[in-house]
């Protein structure tokens, strides 16, 4: 059972041989807090690692260098500090971080020219990008077991099938660095505002050190630590809104830590996003209380422009 102040630790390693069990534990997870590791997901950790040490090499790039290739509309590409505001209702300024957006690579392409240091690394790129939404599958598997869709509705592919990589679709592998330092001239006390995010899931990438806090149980805030060799995984809002409310999408926030004095914070999200096109009506589960009240039905896409533009400010990129 979760409890509110602590974040589950799931194990997958046994998923094709035993999937209700761990989706029974998913269930559990999403319908309490919204949060939980995974562990024996599959993705080896030297990648992970590498992908860390590829940040790191682009984020030391010097600031104008990384203005080349500034983020747009489209969500891809480099936003620098201060220029998301992820809660805008109570933040005076932006957040205190910096980062870099890959859309999808589909069908082997990337989604724009990408900065040398990524170009050279294109294929690892991809094939990290590939593997975070494999493992998001699989999860998204254990939520239609747990949802107990019927098969003449998809069964357990009833997510999947509305999350094929090489289709439009607003997922994006972030590489984000929080700079050391600033907490004395930074006029806030999180270094990224409390927000839940909007997609369907995400998965979380932590680096040597923590900060990421949770609002347990919508109203203490609880720590998300380092767990070795393990993802986390957050609810969105979509899944939120899919399943009318049984799903939990947490708010979460990044805080400064003594640490964060000397050294920098890196993490990897990998944010899952159905098809553009797909509308968000409810989901075939007898466990979904289904309102009878007409509600606006509308596209995965249309979801995410909305949530995009009220955070992001936009500047034309510097011309090369």
């Amino acid at each position: 059972m979760t409890t509110p102040d602590k974040l589950p630790i799931i194990d997958f390693g046994n998923f094709d041989t035993n999937p209700k069990e761990v989706a029974e534990k998913v269930l559990d997870a999403c319908k309490s807090i919204g949060f939980f590791y995974v562990i024996n997901h599959g993705l080896q950790q030297k990648d992970v690692d590498y992908a860390f040490a590829l940040a790191k090499t682009y984020f030391d790039l010097p600031h104008e260098e990384k203005r080349k290739d500034m983020i747009q509309a489209d969500n891809h590409g480099y936003s620098e500090l201060y220029s998301e505001t992820l809660d805008p209702e109570h933040q005076r300024q932006g957040d205190h971080k910096e980062g870099y957006n890959f859309r999808n690579f589909v069908n082997g392409k990337p989604f724009r020219p990408l900065p040398a240091v990524f170009e050279k690394n294109k294929d690892f790129i991809e094939g990290f990008s590939r593997s975070c939404h494999h493992i998001a599958m699989r999860v998204l598997q254990a939520f239609a077991i747990a949802l107990e869709i019927p098969e003449e509705y998809g069964g357990s592919s009833w997510f999947t099938s509305r999350h094929h990589y090489d289709r439009p679709s607003g997922e994006v592998l972030r590489f984000l660095k929080y700079p050391r330092g600033g907490e004395a001239s930074y006029k806030e006390p999180v270094r990224a505002g409390a927000h839940s995010d909007y997609g369907s899931i995400t998965l979380l990438f932590q680096h040597q050190i923590p900060g990421l806090e949770v609002q347990a149980g919508r109203t203490e805030w609880i720590s998300a630590p380092l767990v070795e060799n393990a993802v986390l995984v957050n609810v969105g809002d979509q899944i939120e809104f899919w399943t009318n409310g049984l799903f939990k999408s947490t708010l979460h926030r990044v805080t400064f830590l003594p640490e964060h004095a000397h050294m920098d914070r890196y993490s990897i999200p990998f944010f899952v996003h159905p098809e553009d096109d797909t509308l968000l009506s409810p989901i075939p589960s007898k466990l979904i209380t289904q309102t009878k009240e007409q509600k606006e039905v509308i596209t995965a896409g249309e979801h995410l422009r909305r949530r995009l533009d009220a955070t992001y400010t936009y500047e034309k990129p510097v011309s090369v």
